[in-house]
């Protein structure tokens, strides 16, 4: 899958996937965002997961059964199908002692500023779900959501705003409360507040 993917594609890829691995993964970013809304609203490009780092090895061995193959070793790993060129980008996320979920981007990998970035608190369940045009897939929190657009570009480096990037606030913000979003800026002001954020290794 590459730039112009139909929905068609995405939707059957999430299909097999949700028939052939059971290691816990839920959608984010783009695709993330309309399962949330309900509907397709832009085009995507590829299909965003979120999982955790201890379910790495169950995950790379039921993709790798699947035919997806990947040489990335960090928190962020691209994963493509021989055959089809179905494509997955799979981010893993750090579980803390309390229940939060947290991104790690460790001193020497290839990209993202390291640091121990904080997600909401419950960004991932296992019973939060969505579903759009009849496959219902896990899905990441819609304030998780909004604070990967809001303060993505920080994270990574290096990368100029994205008009797409915007249009998912908008519509993020459409299923958040005022409150949620203020708590949501104090907890990136906190972010700047703590600029080491105690660099993982």
């Amino acid at each position: 899958m590459g730039s112009g993917t139909t929905n068609a594609e995405i939707l059957a890829t999430l299909q097999e996937l949700s028939a052939k691995v059971t290691t816990p993964l839920w959608l984010f970013g783009g695709v993330a965002v309309d399962f949330l809304a309900g509907r397709w609203t832009r085009p995507h490009g590829d299909i965003d997961l979120n999982t955790l780092s201890v379910y790495r090895e169950s995950l790379t061995r039921e993709l790798h059964g699947i035919g997806y193959r990947t040489s990335d070793t960090g928190w962020l790993t691209h994963w493509y199908q021989a055959g089809t060129g179905r494509h997955l980008e799979v981010v893993f996320l750090e579980r803390g002692a309390d229940g939060s979920t947290e991104l790690w981007i460790r001193q020497g990998d290839p990209i993202g500023i390291p640091g121990k970035y904080p997600f909401v608190p419950h960004h991932l369940e296992l019973d939060r779900v969505a579903t759009l045009d009849g496959v219902t897939f896990r899905v990441s929190s819609p304030e998780g959501e909004w604070l990967a657009r809001a303060s993505g570009l920080d994270v990574v480096g290096g990368r100029v705003p994205d008009p797409k990037l915007d249009h998912d606030r908008k519509l993020l913000e459409c299923m958040l409360s005022t409150e949620e979003i203020i708590a949501l800026r104090t907890l990136i002001a906190k972010r700047a507040n703590q600029p080491d954020a105690a660099n993982p290794r």
